[in-house]
């Protein structure tokens, strides 16, 4: 049977070898956290909290970034898949997100990549990646413990398939300035010049599951993969509605538009400026939107406008007439 399979920008087939390694996003929620900033005063005690959390993420990207150009230096045995921000929902409670996932014939490798400077030591009891950088002693959630909990999780996928293969866990420390004082008691740890060494070992291990099967998980971890949406700012630090600059914002120019068709400035569409706004609800305030809050929050003419809007945008509709309300849809 001749299969093809297409993800984004990759286009592979069962037929020939099959090898993906898409080119790592920046992290959308960058984008939109920097233009949550635009609606908060730059006294309100969330602007701090926004920025850092920017700063973390722009981070993490750079991180994992950097470690991406070792693993170009493995030479990887037929058929496999380099896969990035891999966020799967099991249920309404649980997900598994790895920032890489190697998939082979031979194994998965879990990689954890952290971008730490300073002094970091794996403390035990409770568990904590304890940092000090310039005499300020910093305590993180431990790599350690969500390593385990993404590798069970992974493996409850595979026992779904019925598929025995092996999982490599690697906590990798993306620079090597990184002064490592106590490592992980069971987890192995590397820094990243140094993962084409051990992959480069795990390669050498004998096939464990058939081309077919490959396939099967390859397609499972696909398909069931979308780009993660972290939860509303206002549900993790305190923000009202009433502190909160309502209204379109062009996402160029950065002035707040009104009655205008297009950007007088650079021409932008007001539709573009509207679904970003509704955008910027799912990511400041709540997880969903009713007519009556994209009326206000858009500062629409009336509530007709709202419906018209939410039916036009790419939104899926939640209950009927007044308990009606809207949710993002998820994107692969």
């Amino acid at each position: 049977m001749y299969l093809l399979y297409i993800y984004k920008n990759c286009i592979f087939d069962e037929k020939e070898e099959c090898i993906i390694d898409i080119p790592r996003k920046p992290p959308k929620s960058i984008l939109i956290y920097k233009r949550i900033l635009q609606r908060l005063p730059t006294y309100h005690p969330t602007y701090l909290e926004i920025e850092k959390r920017i700063k973390a993420t722009e981070a993490g990207f750079l991180g994992e970034s950097y470690v991406d150009n070792f693993l170009k230096q493995v030479h990887f045995p037929k058929n496999y898949a380099i896969l990035k921000d891999i966020h799967i929902p099991l249920d309404s409670n649980s997900y598994l997100q790895i920032d890489t996932l190697i998939l082979t014939k031979k194994y998965l490798a879990l990689l954890e990549i952290k971008n730490i400077r300073g002094k970091i030591s794996f403390q035990k009891n409770p568990d904590q990646l304890i940092r000090e950088f310039e005499g300020e002693i910093t305590s993180f959630k431990c790599p350690e413990q969500r390593v385990t909990r993404q590798t069970k999780k992974l493996q409850s996928l595979l026992q779904v398939l019925k598929i025995n293969l092996p999982i490599k866990k690697l906590i990798v420390i993306a620079y090597s300035n990184t002064h490592v004082v106590l490592p992980p008691k069971y987890t192995t740890i590397v820094m990243g010049c140094d993962i084409s060494f051990y992959i480069d070992n795990y390669n050498q291990m004998p096939d464990v599951i058939s081309t077919a099967k490959f396939s099967q998980l390859l397609t499972l971890l696909l398909s069931r993969s979308f780009d993660f949406v972290p939860n509303p700012i206002a549900q993790i630090f305190h923000v009202n509605l009433s502190e909160v600059i309502t209204g379109l914002i062009c996402p160029t120019c950065r002035k707040r538009m009104s009655g205008q068709t297009r950007c007088r400035i650079c021409n932008t569409p007001k539709l573009v400026m509207q679904q970003q706004a509704v955008e910027d609800w799912f990511y400041l305030m709540k997880n969903s939107i009713s007519n009556k809050e994209c009326v206000y929050f858009l500062e629409l003419k009336d509530k007709y406008a709202g419906n018209y809007l939410l039916n036009k945008l790419s939104l899926q509709p939640v209950n009927k007439y007044k308990a009606r309300h809207y949710v993002l849809q998820r994107d692969r």
